[in-house]
């Protein structure tokens, strides 16, 4: 009986032995597996992080040109090298653009957009733009930038759209105080009242006044919209929505008119000079042939 129970006692030794072992091993397990979770949350691998685009749409990129002008209200155009390339107004270049002529020589600032789509298609979009002022070459192709005409010819032809048809016009060149114009055979060009007019009704003119060095477009805006004011309701444009007529447009436009008559005040600068232009223009049947005529001897301003 005594050894009976000898071997009971063994048994039941060995049987706490081998579990305490077994939940031993049960322990060092887990906390293995729990430190090899910590350790695979704080440092996660390099798989789970995101993948860097390759080309970045927001790089800005640089280019040389010439300012060729504007396609529509939003895009605009730029000769590199043999061809014109197309680039779409970022915000705040509607300023900018508005004192370039067509042929100044420009540096710029771009970035590239991949629109979505099955044809992916690659949008240029405009980021800075300013008219260089010294003479170069224009993107490596040798061609020299323009600068202020001193020698113009005495006549030239314009073609443009008038009344909607596609017509070209010769103009002859006029002095006025400190610049020159071309001025069309339906207009006669006064150098010492420095006004423009049509020959067929002395009622549709153009004055224009050279500005001096320094002069305060805020103020010019103030005294033109108390002038306007007299005609009618006075309305601001953007550059963008200027007359193409005018060149790269200008850096004020007010426009004010009523059932009889339309009044425009201008300020656009030609090569780092500032003019003012103010129109007046009945409401009458000599009105179609007017604007085209008038705008285009404005934008054809040179310094003399």
């Amino acid at each position: 009986m005594k050894i009976k129970t000898k071997k009971w006692t063994i048994l039941l030794c060995v049987a706490i032995m081998v579990t305490g072992l077994l939940s031993a091993c049960g322990k060092n397990e887990n906390s293995t597996s729990s430190s090899s979770a910590s350790q695979a949350a704080a440092s996660p691998t390099e798989t789970s992080s995101p993948s860097a685009s390759p080309e970045s749409s927001d790089e800005t990129k640089q280019g040389k040109g010439e300012y060729v002008g504007l396609a529509d209200s939003h895009t605009l155009e730029i000769k590199t090298g043999s061809e014109s390339v197309s680039y779409q107004l970022g915000e705040g270049t509607e300023d900018a653009v508005s004192g370039l002529n067509p042929g100044d020589a420009v540096s710029f600032e771009y970035t590239e957009k991949t629109l979505e789509g099955d044809n992916a298609v690659t949008q240029l979009i405009l980021t800075k733009i300013q008219k260089d002022i010294i003479a170069g070459n224009i993107g490596g192709q040798g061609n020299v930038a323009k600068l202020p005409a001193v020698d113009l010819p005495a006549k030239k032809e314009f073609t443009f759209n008038l009344e909607g048809n596609e017509e070209v016009r010769t103009a002859k060149l006029a002095q006025g105080d400190g610049y020159a114009l071309y001025v069309f055979e339906q207009f006669s060009f006064d150098a010492k009242s420095n006004r423009l007019t049509m020959n067929v009704d002395k009622n549709y003119y153009v004055d224009i006044q050279k500005l001096p060095v320094g002069y305060k477009l805020d103020d010019i805006k103030v005294d033109s919209e108390k002038e306007l004011a007299k005609v009618g309701d006075v309305r601001s444009m953007k550059s963008v929505e200027i007359n193409p007529l005018l060149g790269g447009g200008a850096s004020l436009f007010l426009v004010s008119s009523n059932d009889k008559l339309t009044r425009v005040v201008i300020v656009k600068e030609v090569d780092g000079v500032g003019y003012l232009f103010k129109v007046n223009m009945p409401k009458d049947e000599p009105s179609e042939g007017f604007g085209p005529l008038a705008y285009e001897s404005m934008s054809s301003m040179a310094n003399q």
